[in-house]
């Protein structure tokens, strides 16, 4: 090497390259961070508004009362039982060509699974189906009494009694008059959007008198 050479100077800067890209990819990391974060707080806020709002009882002086579960509130009337076993009986021995299917829907939702299961079998063995359809029939259904037999905690057993006269749509000369009397079983649950009575029948059997 020539002895003229300069002796080189020491660099008044540094050239860092990896620096700045730690700091790109820092800067990457929090924006998918904060992305993600925004996401989970507009999930949680949709959450929040579908939900019931919490309401508190105070009393006058804007103090929180504690809860109290009045039985009788729950309880179910003389007026709701005779309600329930009018309907129950008008959809399920009422019969009408143009509504029996709807009305059949109805009354199995106010039975219990096991008296769901006899009282299929009870109108597939007397032909129900195939007799309203056949005739076309349409019923009028007028109920003269319901008594309470037994009336517990868990159960309430009726006897109900009235008569039909069942005409036809498509003949005029078809008529029949049933004067009946049944027994029925019901339930006592929880009332829930299922079952807003709080009633479900249990057991039914029917005797007629004229047929």
């Amino acid at each position: 090497m020539s002895n003229n050479t300069e002796t080189r100077k020491p660099r008044k800067y540094f050239e860092v390259f990896g620096d700045a890209i730690n700091q790109l990819n820092l800067f990457k990391t929090l924006t998918v961070g904060l992305l993600m974060l925004c996401i989970f707080l507009v999930i949680i806020v949709r959450k929040s508004i579908n939900k019931m709002p919490l309401v508190i009882r105070v009393d006058l002086l804007g103090n929180a009362e504690t809860a109290k579960y009045n039985k009788s509130i729950l309880a179910v009337s003389p007026a709701e039982i005779s309600n329930f076993t009018q309907y129950f009986t008008q959809y399920f021995s009422a019969h009408n060509f143009y509504t029996y299917d709807e009305d059949f829907t109805k009354a199995f939702k106010m039975m219990t699974e096991d008296c769901q299961r006899k009282l299929n079998d009870y109108l597939t063995i007397k032909n129900v189906m195939n007799n309203i359809k056949s005739n076309q029939e349409k019923t009028k259904l007028t109920i003269t009494e319901i008594r309470t037999v037994k009336d517990s905690p868990e159960y309430v057993n009726l006897k109900v009694k009235g008569n039909r006269e069942i005409r036809s749509y498509q003949n005029a000369d078809f008529y029949r008059e049933e004067i009946f009397e049944a027994e029925l079983s019901i339930k006592k649950v929880d009332r829930s959007e299922k079952t807003p009575w709080g009633l479900l029948v249990d057991s039914w059997s029917e005797s007629l008198y004229k047929q």
